[in-house]
């Protein structure tokens, strides 16, 4: 959509003055819901192939028997029970043949530790029933710690991140802390209880950019001991007391990168609109990758979409619309603007074996599948309790929105995002690819 024509740029002129219901699920009963996560167990049996793109109409079904347990272990004082993670192979790597001896490495993607549908793009099937359609499911230098970083900016009674002020312009308060452990969960229920989707074959070395909260870094290094992680990110925020190969930092990943070593896996997720200029990042995490090396971006894609254009005319839509219009203005792009491209930037830096894996997040319960409505229950919760940090910086600052004009456009998507005959969702692509092998004809 054009950033600059009337209807992306303009203000809204009326809606309802709340974005919640009274029946509404808030953050902190979702996130105690996601502690009862199952345990997982260990098991060092051989990997098996992932499971596959599933056919239009045709709801996931559970992996097949034969796939793979591996190791999972408990965060230390995040406020979040075990978690089902995948061991990346460390126990079956020298039965493995090596990345550089066969030309395609997707035979080792990784699986759960138990049996889990992903929430892999798909057509699904909605709920016809117009009585619910409103619903209610919702309820540099690398630089340490300092007590500089924590001067937080204020701005319409919410906090921004004090280092590099300005350069990343949603929240970094507590509000803000419990839902991207929330969205963690969230991630989970995807991924089929996956961290990473890269087939690499021995985790050494391991860079989380933008960590937030540090749950996903966290989670990584209690199941990879062997492994050195580093979290950066530009707010504080994550744990203190965490597992001993695990360290963050406060860091900017658009400076040089002045890391001591290179690193089996680079883990992003939801960077779309951090970055001004997106091949340097891609080059850079290149450069900083060991010999077959793997990069993974987890993203998502901006506007919603639906298969049977109900989004179309609806206020969640012009939502992802105006915020990739302001986040163009910031000379910052968001959404699909990035995401859709990662895969071409990712070749020009030099990677091969890139592949990309669909998924997506409803924007309510307006599937009939148990497990797509539990899906899009908690990414409305997700949304809604985002909704609108996601929304300040970029209407006031990227489009000149008066905070009261904002408020009025919060709730009339807010509306939408509980109404069940929108059915709407968020693509969520999974982008990794590998650096070659000394001497490997690309």
């Amino acid at each position: 959509m054009d950033p600059e024509s009337k209807h992306v740029a303009g203000p809204p002129t009326d809606a309802p003055a709340s974005t919640t219901g009274d029946d509404a699920i808030s953050t902190e009963t979702a996130t105690k819901s996601s502690q009862a996560f199952p345990e997982a167990v260990v098991s060092a049996g051989p990997s098996a192939p992932a499971a596959k793109e599933q056919p239009l109409l045709e709801t996931p079904g559970a992996l097949r028997q034969d796939d793979d347990v591996h190791a999972e272990s408990t965060p230390k004082q995040t406020g979040i029970e075990p978690s089902s993670l995948d061991a990346s192979f460390v126990a079956t790597a020298s039965a493995v043949e090596a990345p550089h001896d066969r030309p395609d490495d997707t035979d080792y993607i990784q699986h759960p530790v138990q049996a889990a549908q992903l929430a892999e793009e798909q057509e699904l099937e909605f709920e016809d029933d117009a009585d619910s359609a409103l619903g209610s499911d919702t309820e540099s230098a690398t630089t340490t710690l300092s007590e500089s970083i924590y001067n937080y900016r204020r701005e319409h009674g919410r906090t921004y991140h004090a280092y590099k002020d300005g350069k990343y312009i949603f929240l970094n308060d507590e509000r803000e802390a419990d839902r991207l452990d929330l969205q963690h969960h969230l991630f989970r229920l995807t991924f089929g209880n996956r961290l990473y989707f890269s087939p690499v074959k021995e985790l050494k070395h391991a860079l989380d950019i933008g960590t937030g909260t540090g749950l996903w870094a966290v989670e990584l290094a209690d199941a990879h001991p062997e492994c050195e992680v580093i979290g950066i990110d530009l707010s504080p925020g994550q744990p203190t007391l965490v597992p001993p190969n695990l360290k963050f930092l406060i860091d900017d990943a658009e400076d040089v990168w002045i890391y001591n070593q290179t690193f089996s896996l680079i883990h992003a997720r939801l960077m779309a609109g951090c970055f001004a200029d997106w091949p340097n990042f891609f080059r850079q995490a290149y450069q900083n990758l060991e010999p077959g090396g793997w990069l993974e971006m987890q993203d998502y894609g901006l506007p919603v979409k639906s298969v049977d254009n109900t989004h179309l005319g609806t206020d969640v839509h012009r939502w992802g619309e105006l915020l990739c219009a302001a986040a163009r203005n910031f000379g910052r792009p968001m959404g699909s603007d990035v995401s859709e491209s990662y895969k071409e930037w990712m070749r020009e830096a030099g990677f091969v074996d890139i592949q990309t894996k669909m998924f997506m997040w409803p924007i309510n319960a307006w599937q009939k599948d148990p497990y797509w409505k539990e899906l899009g229950r908690w990414n409305q919760v997700n949304i809604l309790e985002g909704l609108e940090g996601f929304c300040l910086a970029l209407l006031t600052r990227g489009l000149g929105w008066r905070k009261e004009e904002v408020d009025v456009f919060v709730g009339r998507v807010g509306r939408d995002l509980r109404d069940r005959r929108i059915h709407a969702y968020f693509p969520m692509p999974v982008t990794f690819g590998r650096k070659p092998w000394p001497g490997e004809v690309v």
